[in-house]
């Protein structure tokens, strides 16, 4: 009979952030309370603060405002942090299934709350749709809840764009380097406890709602009378025709004056405070509440399935970045906090597809490895493709059977400037394009532009000129030889116009920096897997050290040698093109001048590819100090030995 199939992580990992889910709900159900009872109204203090009555079917309603932030939360969530190389790629990412998605949920979002509010609102407000005159007098529209309504629409698409700009949608996992060689137990992910990250969070929420709200008040006047206001009494005549009769006057707004008044605009701070409130406790719950530690009543999340082991390798296995990284972080705390679940790891020996300890080891070393095989791909992308075996083979004696019926090529510079136009269209056509090209022009070439020229040069030369021509040409002209040569690649090259152009606001959309380029490369784009990376170090480490006194077959440390020269090979690739094989792309500006290698220095650490570095030596010595009696036996001497220790910076006595 074969063996059942392990339930998938995905369905553990789901259920249990559903109940963080619930958790969070809950409390963006008390904000919305808290609301209700400030919109409300407050004739009675009893049945202002009373949950079964007015109150609490307001703050019912009120709930599906950041019920809609939580839909958007839950399709968009990611574990990393954006890796693009510039923010104009990261729009290019984003767009437009995200883009569309954040902009509609906010919106709806503020739409409902509008009508809430508006319902909520006392008569004295004043909010209603229509004026309702004399009974000889037809009926008007009321431009106070048009202005509100708009005015709480701006304020969606502000959070619209810090939603996106500030990646909202990452769940932020704590990440810290905690090997040890003094044999002490420290958690790789420090988080702590959740009343403490309440306290810290809501005073700056609070504090960015209502900054966020008085920012928006204080532009919607301008905004609604100089674009939106003709369009929003449009929109809003155009639905109200459907119940009241109105006459052909009320077409257009009634004045160029806005009634607004100081009242009014203090109401709109105070909703959109509160709306912007509801907003981003909802997002900060969250985040909150999805980025605990993957456990349930103090065991690993796996540990109630029938087969625990399987369904974290399930997990380990998975495509989907977020699961992947959520059993890789189970499985840090497993490796760290539980000896139980360690030694059923090392005992599963008879499983399909090899042990449960063979089928880790090969998603950790997947992981670790993906960090040189990125690198090699870069550094063979920079070198350019290789020469053809046709162009390499020695040129053979061309037969000239036929007559020649042009001239012969010409062997003087083609590439010399042309003789000045004497007519007045091709002065000025002259005078245009040396305005132009004198924008662009620098003591060296963007490396996009070189290697384009240099290809259509390569094609061109080759189809027209012998040899001997090219390489006499190419003597002949200091162009061609910038053109063909190595490219520096430094933003100092640049003119100085592009260079202000590159360091304004204007720039930085298309601004590739140092720090966001190597994250990408070393850690995965379009989001960083930093998490899984560190968590495969740490995990397979600790299992390694603990396999000493907890496995009783003897067969984990036959894999000991690997790891070690697996580690060794990563770290001294990464540190090396971490701090000198990465060249600075042209468009980067801020990064410090080649005279000041100090600065330059300090600018190539960055501090996630400077965590993986740390990870991987803190790891490499742990290894090494906890099997240093057994090294002889289990076959690491040597060279392998003598690289490991100076890859982990161990000074030998």
């Amino acid at each position: 009979m074969a063996a059942a199939k392990p339930r998938p992580y995905r369905r553990i990992l789901t259920s249990a952030l559903h109940r963080r889910f619930v958790h969070a709900s809950a409390l963006s159900v008390l904000v919305c309370y808290i609301i209700s009872v400030v919109i409300g109204d407050k004739s009675s203090l009893f049945w202002a603060l009373f949950p079964i009555g007015s109150c609490g079917i307001r703050a019912v309603l009120l709930f599906i405002s950041p019920l809609s932030v939580f839909v958007l939360r839950v399709g968009q969530m990611h574990i990393g942090s954006r890796t693009t190389a510039s923010p104009l790629q990261t729009f290019k990412y984003l767009f437009p299934l995200h883009v569309i998605q954040t902009f509609a949920w906010y919106i709806f979002s503020a739409w409902w709350f509008s009508e809430v509010y508006k319902w909520s609102s006392p008569v004295s407000a004043q909010l209603e749709w229509v004026k309702r005159g004399s009974p000889h007098e037809r009926a008007t529209l009321n431009e106070r809840p048009i202005y509100i309504y708009t005015y709480h629409l701006l304020l969606a698409v502000a959070q619209s764009l810090f939603h996106l700009y500030n990646d909202y949608d990452r769940i932020p996992i704590p990440v810290a380097k905690q090997s040890t060689t003094d044999g002490t137990e420290q958690s790789t992910h420090s988080t702590q406890a959740i009343s403490k990250r309440l306290q810290a969070g809501l005073p700056q929420v609070v504090r960015g709602g209502v900054l966020r709200s008085t920012i928006v008040a204080c532009i919607c006047p301008v905004a609604y009378s100089a674009f939106l206001r003709r369009r929003a009494w449009s929109y809003t005549m155009s639905f109200a025709k459907l119940f009241w009769d109105f006459p052909r006057s009320a077409a257009d707004p009634p004045s160029l004056i806005l009634p607004i008044k100081p009242p009014l605009i203090a109401r709109t701070m105070l909703s959109g405070a509160l709306l912007v409130l509801c907003w981003q406790t909802t997002n900060l719950f969250f985040s909150i509440f999805l980025s605990q530690e993957p456990l349930k009543r103090g065991q690993p999340l796996t540990a109630e399935a029938k087969d625990p082991n399987g369904s974290l390798l399930n997990g380990l296995k998975a495509k989907k970045e977020t699961v992947r990284a959520f059993a890789f972080r189970e499985l840090s705390f497993i490796s760290q906090q539980f000896p139980d679940r360690r030694k059923a790891i090392f005992n599963d020996i008879d499983r399909e597809g090899g042990s449960a300890w063979t089928q880790i080891l090969q998603s950790a070393t997947e992981i670790v490895q993906g960090i040189p095989t990125r690198i090699n791909e870069k550094q063979s992308e920079a070198a350019g493709p290789k020469p053809s075996v046709t162009e390499t083979k020695s040129e053979k004696p061309v037969l000239h059977t036929l007559p020649r019926l042009t001239d012969p090529v010409q062997e003087g510079n083609i590439f010399a400037t042309s003789p000045k136009p004497r007519s007045t269209q091709g002065k000025i056509e002259e005078g245009f394009s040396s305005t132009f090209r004198s924008l662009g022009e620098s003591p060296d070439w963007t490396p996009k532009a070189r290697a384009r020229a240099r290809d259509a040069f390569d094609r061109a030369s080759s189809a027209m000129l012998s040899p001997e021509r090219k390489q006499k040409l190419l003597a002949s002209s200091q162009d061609l030889k910038m053109l063909t040569g190595a490219s520096s690649s430094r933003p100092e090259n640049i003119n100085p116009f592009i260079t202000k152009l590159l360091r304004s606001p204007i720039g930085l959309f298309i601004r590739q920096s140092y720090a966001r380029r190597l994250s990408g490369i070393i850690l995965g784009t379009p989001t960083a897997t930093l998490s899984s990376i560190i968590d495969a170090i740490e995990s397979i480490t600790r299992l390694l050290i603990a396999s000493l006194q907890e496995d009783p077959y003897g067969k984990v440390q036959a894999d000991v040698p690997g790891i070690v020269r697996l580690f060794t090979e990563t770290s001294v690739a990464l540190e090396q093109y971490a701090h000198a094989g990465l060249d600075i792309h042209w468009t980067d500006a801020s990064f410090p001048p080649s005279n000041d290698p100090v600065a330059q220095a300090a600018a190539r650490l960055v501090p996630d590819v400077e965590l993986v570095i740390d990870s991987l030596k803190g790891s490499l010595a742990n290894l090494l100090s906890a099997f240093d009696p057994y090294l002889r036996d289990i076959g690491l001497v040597g060279k392998d030995l003598r690289l490991a220790k100076e890859a982990a910076g161990i000074v030998e006595e």
